[in-house]
């Protein structure tokens, strides 16, 4: 935890079963953001912040790929092996 950051220790624990997930989803797509907000209970509201503070505290990367705003990622816990791409449907 960074000094002036106050603990968030349900978030904490989120960030936790992220590390499982993607840990589960190796050499499958990668995780939704409704799969993300079922496996933590981060709501959607709140969910991009903080993927972004998992990235800068070093628990996780991302990488996005697509023209503004990309519609594919992959994730995987700082060190670890890649997830495959978000699978998405084409937009219609």
């Amino acid at each position: 935890m960074s000094a002036g950051r106050p603990a968030r220790p349900i978030l904490d624990a989120a960030a936790g079963n992220m590390l499982l997930m993607i840990a589960l989803h190796q050499d499958k797509p990668c995780p939704t953001n409704a799969e993300i907000m079922e496996w933590t209970g981060v709501s959607r509201r709140r969910l991009r912040s903080w993927l972004g503070e998992l990235v800068e505290r070093g628990i996780v990367e991302i990488q996005h790929c697509g023209k503004p705003p990309p519609r594919r990622r992959r994730l995987r816990a700082v060190g670890g092996c890649w997830t495959d791409w978000t699978a998405r449907r084409p937009i219609q």
